[in-house]
Parts: structure tokens; sequence; C-alpha cells
């Protein structure tokens, strides 16, 4: 009974304490409405609890902020890599087009000056393209796409649009090799343009000099003088432009001026050559020579009355 009576009592006194409770936060809460109406303390607290607060607030909030800004900047960093990226592969693209273009319309220049200079030429011409380029120290050798099956022949000319390459060498079926004017070995009797004084131009094995050393040192020889091919050893027609001179060394006592000259074809560059050769008019046969002289159908002079004869004109037959 007496153990009964102590739970029943410390059950009780427990249930007071919770009701006390309550009614003491009720009645703070009346109290902190009656002030709040009267005073206007709540807000005041909230602000100065606000104010408290708001560094904490922004302590911590700046990590996720930060983790915030920095993602935002990786990703536009990253679209604006794709962005550049696309546009540096347009600008590549445009500028290969543009390479294009001017790789055509340089072409096109060549063509043109290469037709026009064949243009005033009064031999046979083939347009040729270069194969192969050979510029070793001693050999100047370059391979075209026509051969023996196009009439190429050995000792042809070969040109470009601005003067004298070089002439056939060599010849195959399909192709044919060409000795630069550049080559050691390769000689050109040439003459001096402006004052008709012959010589040779030899090759030094590079592409930019030819070197004329047989030019009598007092001769009239100036710096651009154009020097061209003198028409001698049935190799190259005269007057094709071969080179400029470039340099004149006069020295006292010898008997030759050394005169280098700077080839005006384009040795060393540009693909495409003409192939030049006389043009040889084979002698008419008798019997082409009788039936050209024989008049056509068309050209028989139109029936014509006979002519009287002369009184005391006669045939007289022979007894």
């Amino acid at each position: 009974m007496i153990r009964g009576s102590v739970g029943t009592g410390a059950r009780f006194s427990g249930q007071a304490a919770q009701t006390a409770k309550l009614m003491l936060y009720g009645l703070l809460a009346i109290v902190l409405m009656a002030m709040d109406h009267r005073g206007e303390y709540v807000p005041r607290v909230r602000n100065v609890i606000e104010s408290l607060a708001e560094p904490v607030y922004h302590v911590v909030e700046w990590p996720f902020r930060a983790a915030g800004n920095l993602a935002g900047q990786f990703a536009s960093r990253r679209a604006l890599r794709h962005e550049n990226d696309d546009l540096r592969r347009q600008l590549l693209a445009q500028q290969a087009d543009l390479q294009r273009l001017d790789t055509l319309r340089e072409e096109n220049r060549r063509l043109r000056a290469l037709f026009e200079g064949a243009e005033s030429l009064e031999f046979e011409y083939r347009f040729a393209e270069l194969l192969r380029v050979e510029l070793d120290p001693f050999s100047h050798l370059v391979l075209i796409d026509r051969g023996s099956d196009d009439g190429v022949t050995v000792g042809q000319a070969v040109i470009d649009g601005a003067g004298v390459m070089g002439q056939v060498e060599d010849v195959h079926l399909h192709f044919a090799s060409v000795r630069l004017i550049s080559d050691p070995n390769h000689a050109l009797p040439v003459q001096i343009n402006r004052t008709g004084l012959r010589t040779v131009a030899f090759g030094l094995g590079e592409t930019d000099r030819l070197v004329l050393p047989n030019v009598p040192r007092e001769a009239d020889v100036r710096l651009g003088d154009l020097v061209v091919t003198s028409g001698l050893g049935d190799r190259f027609p005269g007057g094709y432009p071969v080179a400029e001179v470039a340099k004149i060394d006069r020295e006292p006592g010898q008997t030759f001026a050394r005169v280098e000259a700077a080839p005006l074809a384009a040795l060393d560059r540009g693909r495409e050559v003409l192939l030049i050769r006389s043009i040889v008019r084979e002698a008419a046969t008798p019997d082409e020579t009788e039936n050209a002289a024989q008049p056509g159908p068309e050209a028989v002079p139109a029936d014509t009355p006979d002519e009287p004869e002369a009184p005391g004109e006669t045939a007289e037959t022979p007894q």
C-alpha cells in the first residue's frame, strides 16, 4: 500500500510540474504579446537577433556560394572553349578555302602568262606538267608528263611563261626528262638583246644564277640587259628570253669579264611548261604538185565558140 501511494504521488507531482511549465509559457507569451502591442519590442529584438546572426549566415553561406560560382565559371569556361573550338574550325575551313582560291588564282595567272607568251610564238608548242624535280648540285633535271607518244623529241626546247627552262634530254613513251639551263653541264648559245653580242650561258648548279664567261672585258654589257637565245646550235629557236644581267666583274689584266645573269624562268617553282619546236613543212611531191596545178571541175572554163580561121590559112597535113 505504501509503495502504491508513493508511485501515485510521484506521478501527480510530475503532471503538476508540466502543467506549471505550460502555464508559465502561456503567461510569458501573453506578457510578450502585451509588450509588443504597446512598445513593439518584438521587432526590435528580432532585428537585433538578425543583426547578430547575419555574419554567421554569410559565413555559413559563403562556401555554398563560392562552390556555385566556381561551378558556373567552369561551365562558362567549358562553353567558351567549345565555342572557340568551333570558331577555330570554321576559321581554318575558311582559310583553306581562301588558300584554294589563291592557288586557283595563281594557277590561272600562270596559265594566262604561259599561253599569252605562246600566242606570239611562230613555232608549234605543246603544254606539259612537271612530274618530278631533281635539283642536286651536280644535276638539275625535271620529269614532264609528255613522251614520244605525244611527239616529244630529244633536244626539244622547254620554256615557261617567263623564259627558257631547258631542253629535252631523254624521251620515253609517256614521259620525258628535261635538263634545266641551271645544270652545271648545260650550255646555251645566247646573245645580249640590246647589242646583239653573242656568247654562251653556262649553268652553275644554282637555279638563280648563270654565268657568261666569254664576254670581252670592254664589251658593252650593262646590268639589267636582257639575255636571249641566239638560235645558234640548232637547239633553241632564237629570240627567247633567258636571263637578265645581274653582275659584271671586269678585273684589270683579264681578257674576259665575268658576267652573271639571273634566269627569268621559274626553275625551282611552277608546274606548267611549254614544249616548242619549229614547224617544218615537207616539200610537195611531183604528183602532189601536178594535182595541185590541175584545175578542179569547177574551174573548167565554159565552152567558147571556135574562132574563124584567117582567109587563106588552111591546115596542111604533112605529106
